[in-house]
């Protein structure tokens, strides 16, 4: 279901509520004058007038969504950098009239064709359709390519790089034999080994692929700025290889994401050129340093007994010991081991690279964001969960993004290689971390935490109801909603008025002065408390 449709679900919840509230205006006026308010608020909808009855009420209604939709166009005019890619919007016009425009979803999307890079065995399940990440991908669930107005500020961290190659075409033959003839294999790595379960990348890969990658892995390690490769090879096989060796191995801090190669007439590639960071002019010396502060790390998890604690102990570390910062180094380890200044790549590298020291698989994933991004997949016991520190690197700290479904992993869409990595459906250890919320203690009406609109919505009309029959003055009702249902809630009545500029409170008031506050407060469980007090008309 595409998140324009769950959008148009939403609001038809509204519209009941709305509805339901009209039909309370026998019993109290300042009821439908605040009904009132909000059918302005949310769109045209029809408003009978005070002394008709209830079944005319609904006899309008009914005919007024009986008739033919009409085709509507949204504007949505907002800061460039800040645009999420939706999906396939149809009738959304997108003011990009600033210059500093970004790019979208599907302007990186097509831009590493894997074809006939990959085994196709390792990644079958995907392709028959058996894999639940791609099913979620393709429904267009929760989760994933949506436009999230609360969630938008998050973007701003996201800023995994995914460089263009130097590329020289060698186009006189001659030439191009002489490349071939002197320009050295460099180290080959063809005795190393990785194993599936904490290197799926290189399993990903094509038997040629494969040999590239160990070369390039083990050149890396040697520095070997330049060499022939390996195996007979095309730009997008050699492209592919360098990039699964780089997701797989954090390790490898010194290596700058940039690369180089060289191809003939032919198109064969025959000569290629890692690049080296100029910051870490002395790798020895900079290995030194990266594992004594990564053995200081890991010193306090030497005394924790599960795979769970050590994560936790890791994450938390990891997010008190960096601050969000642009610099030179950021696509690397060392940015944040044993440096504390990185962005997303350098804290999913940091991440990866500690738990896969003590034991735990933990993968490295590239995708989408809001701009390109960069978070974990790890492994505990038989399940697969998504960890983000870098989203979860907040005043406070939260763990918003931390071992969540692929389903409640908000505004993560994984893209290349990475889609390939197995779908996160694991619960059993999701939300240990946030404290239980008790409804009733909050002053709630009810025990319920509410994960949809209709619930919540025919609920409150039954509150609402009993407060406009007591004809009291005012009335006071408290929801407990849940984070994911708050997406939504947040975004059919604050509209792109990003939360974190916005006031957590939103007042509509009829004619006759009657009025409807809703506030919401973030809990510690992640959910959110929703304060309804309406003030009655007289």
């Amino acid at each position: 279901m595409k998140i324009v449709d769950k959008l148009l679900h939403f609001i038809l919840g509204v519209v009941v509520l709305i509805v339901a509230l009209i039909l309370l205006c026998a019993a109290n006026p300042g009821v439908r004058e605040v009904a009132a308010g909000l059918a302005q608020k949310i769109g045209p909808i029809y408003v009978p007038p005070a002394e008709e009855d209830e079944a005319a009420a609904l006899q309008a209604n009914a005919e007024a969504e009986s008739e033919e939709p009409q085709e509507t166009k949204y504007t949505v005019s907002m800061d460039p950098s800040l645009f999420v890619y939706a999906g396939e919007l149809e009738h959304v016009v997108i003011d990009t009239t600033d210059d500093n425009t970004t790019p979208s979803y599907n302007d990186y999307n097509d831009k590493r064709d894997l074809t006939d890079t990959l085994d196709e065995s390792a990644i079958s399940d995907y392709n028959t359709g058996n894999d639940e990440y791609k099913n979620l991908v393709e429904e267009g669930d929760d989760g994933l390519l949506q436009l999230d107005d609360y969630l938008n500020q998050t973007v701003k961290k996201s800023d995994a790089k995914l460089a263009e190659p130097e590329v020289t075409d060698i186009t006189d033959p001659q030439e191009a034999q002489t490349i071939t003839d002197t320009v050295p294999l460099g180290e080959t790595g063809e005795d190393a080994e990785f194993d599936e379960l904490f290197y799926p990348y290189y399993h990903m890969l094509g038997e040629k692929e494969k040999k590239l990658y160990k070369q390039i892995y083990a050149n890396a390690n040697a520095l070997t700025a330049e060499f022939r490769p390996v195996e007979e090879c095309t730009p997008k096989q050699w492209i592919a290889a360098w990039d699964c060796v780089f997701y797989d191995h954090p390790e490898l801090f010194w290596m700058d994401n940039t690369k180089y190669y060289e191809y003939d007439y032919s198109g064969s590639v025959i000569k290629v050129g890692l690049q080296f960071y100029s910051e870490i002019p002395d790798v020895e010396k900079a290995k030194t340093r990266f594992n004594d502060v990564a053995n200081e790390i890991l010193a306090g998890a030497a005394d924790l007994e599960t795979d769970y604690d050590k994560e936790k102990y890791i994450h938390d570390t990891l997010v008190n010991k960096i601050t969000y910062m642009f610099n030179s180094l950021d696509q690397s380890a060392f940015s944040s081991i044993p440096n504390d200044y990185t962005v997303c790549c350098g804290y999913a590298k940091a991440f990866q690279y500690l738990m896969q020291k003590l034991g735990v698989p933990t993968y490295f994933v590239i995708g989408w964001g809001g701009e390109m991004h960069a978070w974990n997949i790890i492994k505990l016991d038989d399940e697969y969960y998504n960890v983000d520190v870098t989203w979860d690197d907040s005043d406070p700290m939260t763990y918003d993004f931390f071992n969540v479904t692929d389903k409640k992993n908000l505004m993560h869409t994984r893209m290349y290689q990475s889609r390939y990595l197995p779908a996160c459906n694991g619960t059993t250890y999701s939300g240990l971390e946030n404290t239980a919320v008790d409804p009733k203690k909050l002053g709630a009406a009810n025990d319920k935490i509410y994960t949809d609109a209709y619930e919540y919505s025919a609920d409150l009309i039954e509150l609402l109801s009993k407060a406009a029959n007591s004809k009291k003055d005012s009335a006071d009702i408290k929801l407990v909603i849940s984070r994911e249902f708050f997406i939504e809630w947040y975004r059919a009545f604050f509209g792109t008025q990003y939360l974190e500029d916005a006031d957590n409170s939103l007042t509509y008031t009829g004619d006759d002065n009657s009025t409807l506050t809703m506030m919401f407060e973030r809990l510690d469980s992640g959910d959110y408390l929703i304060s309804h007090h309406v003030e009655f008309s007289t």
